[in-house]
């Protein structure tokens, strides 16, 4: 959003505890370059619950909990709400952001295993390999929802960190392995180890920022996984020189490197992630990074944006809520746009590696040619996600990735058969080669953003959260499965699927796209129906707070 628009919406009244459930083009901003409706401030004052003090220009105002447990009016400007947001920005996304990039190497790091001396250490074959990779992924899937119930119930202060520093010492201990029963076992424990991770990460920075913040801040998240493929090539290169260092290989100290750090990012999380913006002070944190008018402010505008983000703080997650979530069927195209999008890349991502040594590059220059495109994606995914935020429209920046990877993808399986039957230059290949990975994963902030944000209560979004993830580790399984040996060298059935993937993501993409325009339409016409008195009834007698069952809310698109 734009630091002009900031400013005029900050001119407005803003939603207030208890106050009538408002459209999400009001609490979201999803029209956030024109003026609120006049009426619809005017009811806000009005309400029974509150009264709205007169504001100063640039000041915002809602109601709140204080310290005392009091309820507290709170006035702030928008010079004390940028200030707070950089703090969390600074102190708490990047535990969250860490934690991503080390779980994410850790599942990764395969690639750089692959150029190393595994397979003949071990004698364990390229297809359990691809065996122990699946079940990586299966282990995660298992427990995605079960580990976010506990992260409700444990705090994830709490269960977060403690999750990374024992999946942490997991890899650590894959080194030991010597046979494909322990692969087996290894990757399946660590799956299982990791599983609600990134839910739950996902959960708890939606319950701290705004609507119009998030999207960004998803990214910056995503961004740890996108820096973990560039800087994994880089970890492993360097690890493959450590061969023969201790008589290990150079496989076994990727691990060992890996799990060490993320062990000490898991105790670094358990000493600094608070459990709340008024519990940010600790042994470690000395007084707390937010003061309690800072505490005050950071609530304030949480409670502006969205007044159910206050009311979980003893979430409990039942059947009942499980099943609303998945028979909710504008969810499902969102799941197979995160099956088909993200496995597109999944399987050249995961044997890009060992496809480039096959060619002729030693190991460790065949994971430096990796470095460049994730790279590139990261900053594609920041500057995205900018636009996206300002224009508040997530579906169009998901079909321009898809289009940008399918493309891709085309060009690759092109260039590799012509380089395999016509000998062609590898620094064409290579260059091919970086194409679809450029944009493959900066999209994956912006559809799970999309389902967050049409998630209206804490309990759904939490369970959305933990399916979406959930969905796209399940790809993983089959993934992993597309590069098989028996279809080397030239892998003409793995790029078909690759790019028969990539043409039903861009697919589902125009269809949920299309499908959110015209409900929204739908709903605007049966909202327009009702006279005034009538609106104004239905917000007051209507307690549902499901999107899809209110003419009042518009879908985000």
């Amino acid at each position: 959003m734009s630091r002009e628009s900031e400013e005029r919406r900050a001119d407005d009244i803003v939603v207030l505890e208890n106050a009538p459930h408002l459209s999400l083009d009001l609490i979201s901003g999803s029209h956030s370059d024109e003026k609120i409706d006049e009426e619809k401030a005017t009811s806000l004052s009005d309400s029974p619950h509150h009264q709205v003090n007169a504001l100063q220009a640039g000041e915002r105002q809602a109601e709140i909990i204080g310290a005392d447990g009091q309820p507290k009016i709170v006035v702030w400007t928008l010079k004390e709400q940028r200030a707070v947001v950089r703090k969390a920005d600074f102190f708490l996304l990047p535990i969250f952001a860490l934690g991503f990039f080390w779980m994410a190497l850790d599942r990764a790091n395969i690639s750089g295993v692959l150029t190393s001396t595994i397979l003949k250490d071990t004698g364990i074959t390229q297809d359990q390999i691809n065996i122990g990779s699946s079940l990586l992924w299966l282990g995660v899937v298992l427990l995605e929802i079960p580990s976010n119930v506990v992260l409700q119930r444990v705090g994830p202060h709490r269960w977060i960190p403690i999750q990374i520093i024992i999946w942490g010492l997991a890899e650590t201990l894959t080194y030991k392995v010597s046979s494909k029963g322990g692969w087996y076992a290894a990757r399946l424990f660590l799956g299982l180890l990791e599983s609600g991770f990134i839910p739950g990460s996902l959960y708890v920075l939606s319950q701290w920022y705004t609507r119009d913040e998030l999207v960004m801040r998803t990214s910056l998240f995503f961004f740890g996984n996108i820096l973990s493929t560039a800087f994994g090539s880089l970890i492993a290169a360097g690890c493959i020189k450590l061969s023969g260092k201790g008589g290990l290989g150079g496989w076994q100290w990727i691990f060992i490197i890996d799990g060490v750090a993320t062990i000490a990012t898991g105790i670094l999380a358990l000493l600094f992630l608070p459990s709340s913006p008024r519990h940010t002070a600790g042994l470690f944190r000395g007084k707390g990074w937010l003061s309690e008018r800072q505490a005050d402010i950071y609530l304030a505008r949480l409670e502006a944006d969205d007044p159910l983000k206050s009311k979980d703080l003893h979430l409990q997650i039942g059947l009942g809520d499980i099943w609303n979530v998945l028979g909710n069927w504008r969810l499902w195209p969102h799941l197979v746009m995160c099956l088909a999008g993200l496995q597109a890349g999944q399987g050249a991502g995961a044997w890009s590696g060992t496809i480039l040594k096959s060619l002729g590059f030693t190991s460790i220059k065949a994971n430096l040619l990796l470095v460049p495109g994730p790279i590139f994606n990261g900053v594609s995914s920041i500057i995205l996600s900018r636009f996206s935020d300002r224009w508040d429209r997530r579906g169009w920046f998901i079909l321009f990735s898809a289009v940008w990877t399918l493309a891709g993808l085309i060009a690759l399986y092109v260039s590799f058969q012509a380089f395999l039957l016509c000998t062609s230059n590898q620094a064409g290949l290579t260059s091919d080669q970086e194409t679809p990975h450029s944009f493959r994963c900066s999209w994956q902030s912006f559809n799970v953003t999309w389902v967050a944000l049409n998630a209206r209560t804490p309990a759904e979004r939490s369970i959305t959260y933990a399916v979406y993830i959930g969905c796209s580790n399940l790809g993983g399984v089959y993934g992993s499965q597309v590069f098989r040996a028996s279809d080397a060298p030239l892998y003409r059935r793995a790029w078909a699927a690759t790019v028969s993937l990539g043409a039903i993501w861009l697919a589902f993409t125009l269809l949920q796209i299309n499908q959110y325009e015209w409900s929204n339409r739908v709903k605007e016409r049966e909202w327009n129906k009702l006279s005034e008195e009538e609106q104004e009834a239905y917000k007051a007698t209507t307690s549902n707070d499901t999107i899809s069952k209110r003419l009042d809310e518009r879908y985000a698109l």
